[in-house]
């Protein structure tokens, strides 16, 4: 997730993760009143069909403790919350909600329909609470994001240029425009972000990215010679930050071009010192055997 981590949360990342998605974990005690009244009340198949599973996913999935240990091995960040959607958490609660409601008769049915009902809408989180946002374009993204496109491109050479962002905007531009290329994925700058990028990797002989996260993302003035050797390495011609952002003196100090600007944020350009042509691989050849 781009918001949550195992090594920041730990034990608590499984009820983060609940809480963000269900606003209150509303839903998951919903579930588990579902599996209490299986044991209780449950017939003997109600429970073969519904308690193993129900029993291995407390141990796993929904234990406070496997996300960490499981992170241990893998890296399960980007994909630990997705297991929410696997398990027939939603088909054992609207199960349980039609089983109570065919347990009563006449207008005790009504009543428990309107009242279960209720739980569901006051469990969950208004779509509108903060009143009706209307997107600013066709695209429901910072009208900035096509405006930055459009100047990169035109002042670009090639077709693919690869630019350095900001958090938000590094999250973003992909979604509108594919032809722009980024020296670093999403985790590592979730790992930069969550403070967990350190000076030795900065400094290291390797992922060179790390040094464009320092300067971008963490705002670490480090030795401008070095920065540019990102650039140069990761084939970076262009970086974006917002005009707020204290590092545009050192960008345009360390020898960086301003190519434009928008409301809130400057375009940088910078002069690859040994350019390297993306190009879009060609699978036509592939299709025309078939």
């Amino acid at each position: 997730m781009q918001t949550l981590s195992i090594s920041e949360y730990g034990f608590q990342y499984m009820q983060k993760c609940l809480e963000y998605y269900t606003e209150n974990c509303a839903c998951f005690l919903f579930y588990v009143m579902a599996l209490i009244y299986i044991v209780v009340k449950g017939s003997r198949r109600e429970k073969q069909i519904f308690l193993p599973g129900a029993l291995l996913l407390l141990l796993s999935v929904f234990n406070p403790v496997f996300p960490v240990v499981i992170n241990s091995l893998f890296d399960v960040n980007k994909e630990y919350y997705r297991l929410f959607w696997i398990p027939p958490v939603v088909l054992l609660t609207a199960w349980f909600a039609a089983k109570m409601i065919g347990t009563v008769r006449g207008a005790k049915k009504w009543f428990t329909a309107a009242a279960l009902l209720a739980i569901v809408c006051i469990s969950g989180s208004f779509v509108y609470k903060d009143g009706y946002i209307r997107a600013q374009n066709i695209y429901k993204m910072p009208t900035e994001i096509p405006e930055i496109s459009q100047m990169i491109h035109e002042d670009s050479d090639v077709e693919y240029p690869r630019v350095m962002f900001e958090y938000d905007y590094q999250m973003l531009i992909r979604q509108y425009d594919a032809k722009i290329l980024l020296p670093v994925d999403r985790e590592g700058y979730i790992n930069a972000v969550t403070g967990n990028l350190t000076m030795e990797e900065i400094n290291a002989e390797e992922n060179f990215y790390n040094r464009l996260l320092a300067v971008v993302a963490l705002n670490i003035k480090i030795d401008k010679e070095e920065f540019l050797r990102g650039l140069d390495e990761t084939n970076t011609e262009y970086v974006v930050v917002s005009t707020a952002n204290n590092m545009n003196e050192y960008l345009v100090d360390a020898g960086l071009t301003l190519t434009g600007q928008t409301a809130n944020h400057s375009v940088y350009h910078y002069d690859l010192k040994d350019p390297v042509l993306f190009e879009l691989p060609d699978y036509s050849d592939v299709w025309e055997n078939y």
